[in-house]
């Protein structure tokens, strides 16, 4: 049990998320235009390699270097340079994002949404613990669900729905099990990302 714990905690990691959330919003939501799905899949490998690839190979970095000992850095402290990275990171990422003429609002609103999280996330972080993996795969829910609200037919969201479900279940019992996090922070990290991924569109969409 420990092993798949730690499996789920490394692979349904939070930096995963915005990929998530793209798949999900251009394959499975009417309202985005009708790209090619070779231009949908370059979008999502885009977003892909700049939101999780990039600030993983930056975290390994950041080990090699011993700027961090491990990669959960259970000591606050140690999280102070790399979340500010991945801050500033996002932020650079979601600025050039909105500048490409094939970003319509809802990509915008929720690419600029997930740089919130990210952001809001990192700073609590520095003052008390709260889980990154709950926010995360919580927000996808949230998404999900506001998603299913613009489609004409939200049977066709059923999938990542039930996904995305089942992965917030998996997440919070791993970050648990692990004694990462206590029931509290996996409570506050799920209602960040949830409430305002939901909310975001239901506002500005």
């Amino acid at each position: 049990m420990n092993r798949a714990a730690k499996i789920i905690t490394y692979l349904i990691q939070p930096l995963l998320m915005p990929t998530l959330v793209f798949f999900t919003l251009l394959f499975y939501v009417e309202e985005v235009p009708q790209f090619s799905a070779i231009n949908k899949w370059r979008i999502v490998g885009l977003v892909f390699i700049t939101t999780c690839l990039i600030p993983i190979i930056t975290m390994v970095v950041f080990k090699l270097t011993k700027v961090i000992k491990d990669f959960h850095m259970k000591e606050r402290k140690e999280r102070y340079f790399p979340f500010l990275f991945v801050s500033f990171f996002y932020l650079v990422v979601s600025f050039m994002f909105r500048q490409q003429d094939w970003v319509n609002t809802l990509m915008e609103v929720v690419f600029l949404t997930i740089t919130t999280v990210v952001i809001i996330t990192n700073g609590i972080t520095f003052k008390y613990k709260i889980s990154a993996h709950a926010a995360g795969v919580f927000g996808w829910l949230g998404f999900v669900l506001a998603f299913s609200q613009l489609n004409r037919s939200s049977a066709e969201l059923l999938l990542p729905l039930i996904l995305a479900i089942s992965l917030s279940a998996l997440v919070s019992w791993s970050r648990l099990y692990l004694n990462a996090h206590s029931p509290r922070e996996i409570l506050a990290g799920a209602t960040l990302g949830f409430s305002f991924s939901y909310f975001s569109i239901q506002i500005f969409v």
